[in-house]
Formats: C-alpha cells, structure tokens, sequence
C-alpha cells in the first residue's frame, strides 16, 4: 500500500536536514508531501496519525487509532536491542492540556506490549506551544529552547531512540538530543520517525 516499505536513514546534507550533525543516526518510513489525504496514501497516514483531539468521539477517530497502530507495528520491527529506550517525543501541547496528544506515547505502549521494549515519556513540553507550521521563525533550535523539560533516566540506556511523527529541518530532534546530554552526555540519541517532510511547509 505504501511505496516505501524500509526505514530509511537521513542523510543531512542529501536530505537538505542542516541542523543535524554527521554522527546523528535519524531514520524514517514515509515521505510526507506538501499537500492534503489525497497527495498520496503516505500523506494519509501521518496526517490521521496528527489528527487532532478535538475529533476523538467522531467516526474518523477510527483512523487515528489505526495510524497508530500501524506505526508500533512498523517499531516492532525494528531491531531495537540491549540496553537501549524508545522515547516518545513530545507534541506541542503539555500534559494537562485538554489538547495533549498521547499519539507518541500510545504508539510506545503498543511497541512494549508487544516486545517489552523499555519506553520512556521523560520529554514534555513546559507548556502548550504553539504548532510549528503557525510560528515564523520557529525552525531554529535557538527559538525552541527552553520550551521543553528532560527527566533524568534512572537507569542510564546506551542509546535513545526519540520516536515522533515528521521530521522537517531537524529543530525539535537537536533541541530534545540536547537537552538529553545535558543529562546524560554519553547516551547516543537516535530518531525514529514516521516520515520525512520533503518540502519546508509541512507541519
């Protein structure tokens, strides 16, 4: 159903992501395209995944709940091993928001239910912050900081991976990787996304 079938890992300077570094591992599924559901069946599946809070006792929650099932699914196989954590990455509301979004941290539950990987909510956003997409300017790590929060692990992992939904320009992955070495300067933080935006308006 999908074209790409594999994880595929960035590249920063093919891919056009310039705030990463050559050493940060990122991988992602689906190409995400400027667009609505009807630019293609990947455009479909993050954009159900997003769906907002507000539509929860609709029909179409539906297809919000399968997107995230599908997503685990995809994290199941993935060779995920030894001391390593899956972190769900933050939305853009905090915690009690009446729009927070558990959209990561449901996916991470299925991914441990069903592999008893360790997973990790210690990411949080301080409080509700406006989506991306609607902030000029908002691309720079520099303006993201200080708008999210780190919870030390207290069993220290090897490796990170942060899973979220879209990667863009890298800003929200450098600002979490960051704030993940303030506390922990040793662990390799990773990506694992559901897709790759391939234009700069996207979410």
């Amino acid at each position: 159903m999908y074209r790409k079938i594999t994880w595929t890992q960035i590249d920063p300077l093919l891919h056009g992501l310039h705030l990463l570094s050559e050493n940060d591992i990122i991988y992602y599924h689906l190409e995400y395209k400027k667009g609505g559901y009807n630019q293609s069946p990947a455009n479909q599946w993050v954009l159900n995944y997003k769906k907002g809070i507000e539509h929860r006792n609709e029909k179409q929650w539906y297809y919000k709940e399968e997107a995230i099932k599908n997503f685990a699914r995809l994290i199941v196989q993935f060779p995920i091993g030894g001391n390593q954590i899956l972190l769900a990455g933050p939305p853009s509301k905090c915690q009690d928001s009446p729009l927070f979004d558990s959209r990561n941290e449901d996916t991470l539950k299925i991914v441990k239910y069903n592999t008893g990987a360790t997973i990790s909510f210690n990411l949080k956003a301080i409080h509700d912050i406006d989506p991306t997409h609607l902030r000029v300017g908002y691309r720079s790590p520099e303006r993201l900081r200080g708008l999210y929060v780190f919870d030390s692990f207290k069993y220290v992992p090897d490796i990170v991976y942060i899973v979220d939904d879209v990667i863009t320009s890298g800003s929200h992955f450098v600002v979490w990787r960051d704030l993940i070495h303030q506390a922990h300067p040793d662990v390799e933080v990773r990506g694992l996304y559901l897709a790759r935006s391939i234009n700069s308006e996207i979410l």
